[in-house]
């Protein structure tokens, strides 16, 4: 049995409470025990509502116990299609399919809540292709990865044009507290090169040359600490023949400047790459095999969010670890997950702990 959380930790679920948004206030209090299970009834003594512990989180209302939750969203983060969960969980597809939806739904509004204020100095971008309704309708995953920490700052579902890119680096850049100082490594899709100025440069209004006719289209400056490198890769058929790297915008100084706080030889995208492959093995509709596709777009997406938040807070990285400076019994080194590694948390949560985080608390540490 997972430890209870504090009561300090709870937010109130009303949405017309004042204090909703705003833990460690003395507001929640016990107001009694309930059902087999002995689970907590709170109360908010600033708006009056008594709601349960698991209101605000997948296990609420879920029609099924919190072991099945868990073994649900832990067998389709490992790959297994909702046919093939349902099986071995012992329920039907429906219900598995319900499950992501609202676990979906639940890590995405921990991942905003909680990616934020996040200091990187370098950024990889990259897009998985994938299909959702049948094999004629092709759908992309977009992804924004720190390279440092593994971290995935952003995630984006959608077909592959420069909207899905510009919603894809708007809703990074958010999630940074110096979007103007870093390096952007990409490939060779033009989207990012077009939009790379717009969105992490400033604008401003170049001068009108004269007196008459119409002032000049807004342009972007971009600072001398960011940098947009593009690796482009060259084909003969499927197979790579020739990849080179092209400067995009900015100085040739500061990349070499970040390849050394990388540990890189030369520019490349091997982070959001080798998660690329990652993605493929624990989200089964990204599987290039028979019919293993999304249905639906709502599950494509939600599936995305659930893996997303399970990568970051919920799986070790064995490139991530550490040496202890004092070793504990015969364990040499401190697992991490990219979560840790990037600050912002000190420990590994299960999936039980993460899913039990009730709408507006943070998981921070």
């Amino acid at each position: 049995m997972s430890k209870e959380l504090p009561l300090e930790s709870f937010v109130c679920q009303n949405p017309a409470c004042p204090a909703q948004h705003h833990a460690q206030q003395g507001n929640i209090k016990l107001r009694r025990r309930y059902g087999p299970h002995h689970r907590r009834l709170l109360k908010c003594t600033t708006c009056g509502t008594e709601f349960s512990e698991l209101k605000g989180t997948p296990y609420w209302n879920a029609r099924c116990s919190q072991d099945t939750v868990d073994a649900v969203v832990n067998h389709v983060t490992h790959g297994n299609s909702f046919v093939t969960t349902a099986e071995l969980v012992g329920c039907h597809r429906t219900t598995v399919a319900r499950i992501v939806r609202t676990a979906g739904t639940h890590a995405q509004h921990l991942h905003n809540l909680n990616a934020r204020d996040l200091q990187v100095t370098s950024i990889q971008a990259d897009e998985r292709y994938g299909f959702v309704g049948d094999k004629k309708e092709s759908v992309w995953d977009a992804t924004v990865i720190d390279p440092s920490s593994k971290f995935l700052i952003q995630g984006e579902v959608g077909e592959r044009t420069a909207t899905l890119t510009r919603s894809l680096l708007v809703h990074a850049k958010e999630r940074l507290t110096d979007p103007h100082g870093l390096v952007l490594f990409t490939d060779g899709f033009l989207s990012y090169q077009t939009l790379f100025p717009e969105v992490f440069g400033k604008p401003y209004r170049p001068a009108r040359k004269g007196t008459r006719g119409r002032f000049p289209k807004t342009a972007y400056r971009i600072s001398r600490s960011s940098t947009h490198v593009r690796i482009i890769k060259e084909y003969a058929g499927k197979r790579v023949v020739k990849v080179r790297t092209e400067i995009a915008a900015g100085s040739r100084a500061r990349v070499h400047e970040e390849l050394q706080r990388l540990g890189y030889q030369k520019p490349n995208t091997s982070a959001v790459e080798r998660q690329n492959a990652t993605a493929r093995r624990m989200n089964p509709h990204l599987a290039r095999k028979s019919l293993a596709f999304a249905r639906l777009t709502v599950h494509r997406m939600s599936l995305a969010r659930l893996v997303q938040g399970i990568y970051n807070w919920c799986r070790i990285q064995r490139g991530l670890r550490v040496k202890l400076d004092v070793p504990k019994g015969r364990q040499q080194y401190l697992q991490r997950t990219p979560a840790m590694a990037i600050g912002l948390t000190d420990h590994v949560w299960t999936v039980r702990a993460w899913l039990s985080q009730p709408q507006g608390v943070s998981c921070r540490a």
